[in-house]
């Protein structure tokens, strides 16, 4: 129906200038593996409010109340290769999003925030502020918003950010992102995705092998699939499971770093080529739970709004 493919959509920049907002394709795909949906930003309408208005000659108050802000969910993702965790402090409020307990290399949090456009979220290790992120293009339907800090360079101390806006989908969205530092050797590699829908183990159960390009964001239907590393500069990367359902939203990424020297002449740690996949097998149950509650919810305020209606009419 000449609906567009849906683009990754970034909802902020680094701080100064905000021209270093990374911008991802979407990846295609041909075969049974992988569905992409390409009418996803049709389905991510925007909410429209009824104002008040007069019944029978009289004043009547608006039949939809005013929900006040946007909650929306943070992801955050740390991909900034380091054995010391990220503090995120959030300016507007002049406090630390994350408490006493900053996050670690590798590791995702979520945070229910109400944003508004141009927040600035500083991050730093220990007492070295290594960037800021601020808000920009915010949606304005509650979704869930990917935050990923990540080393600028091999040599560099200060971090880069990719941010995505997820939208609803009947299908499971997938954002594959490249986080590895490394030379000429570790820009071939990709993402390769096994469907896990055949009987047996090994290569008896895998129905299906595609790669996933970096740097995209892809839909899946529900199903058990089994991800791992093609090429680079290690094939030991092990083969992590991932389990998707309706709307579940996933994130892909390749971590890690090359040691050498620094531009101060001192070593440079290397940190091992690893996949990381987030939710892990398990959790993703907790998150389709969530998600059909909310849908129940949403169905429940429509009957209402109906009936509502009904008694006005």
């Amino acid at each position: 129906d000449g609906c567009p493919n849906l683009p990754v959509r970034p909802f902020g920049s680094e701080e100064p200038g905000g021209a270093s907002a990374i911008v991802m394709a979407i990846a295609r795909f041909h075969g049974g593996v992988l569905l992409l949906s390409a009418c996803l930003a049709r389905q991510a309408m925007s909410l429209k409010t009824v104002t008040s208005g007069r019944i029978e000659g009289k004043a009547a108050k608006s039949i939809i109340l005013d929900g006040g802000s946007v909650e929306h969910e943070l992801l955050i993702c740390n991909a900034y290769a380091s054995q010391k965790p990220l503090a995120v402090y959030r300016v507007k409020e002049s406090r630390y999003l994350t408490g006493d307990v900053p996050i670690a290399y590798k590791e995702c949090r979520s945070f229910p925030l109400q944003l508004q456009e141009g927040e600035g979220f500083e991050f730093q290790q220990g007492d070295l502020k290594i960037g800021t992120f601020a808000t920009t293009g915010l949606p304005k339907a509650s979704t869930t918003l990917l935050l990923v800090p990540m080393r600028r360079s091999l040599k560099a101390l200060s971090a880069k950010f990719q941010s995505h806006a997820f939208v609803w989908s009947k299908t499971a969205q997938v954002v594959v992102l490249d986080a590895f530092q490394a030379g000429d050797a570790g820009k071939s590699a990709t993402v390769k995705i096994a469907d896990r829908g055949g009987d047996g183990e090994g290569d008896k159960g895998r129905t299906r092998e595609e790669d996933l390009r970096f740097d995209s964001v892809v839909s899946l239907g529900p199903g058990r699939y089994e991800l791992g590393l093609n090429g680079g500069p290690s094939q030991s990367v092990v083969q992590i499971p991932m389990q998707t359902t309706e709307n579940s939203r996933h994130v892909v990424m390749r971590v890690g770093m090359e040691g050498g020297k620094g531009k101060d002449g001192k070593d440079i740690p290397a940190y091992p080529q690893e996949l990381v996949v987030f939710p892990q097998v398990g959790a993703v149950a907790q998150q389709s739970a969530a998600s059909r509650s909310g849908n129940l919810a949403s169905a429940f305020a429509a009957v209402l709004l109906a009936a509502v209606l009904a008694v006005v009419a």
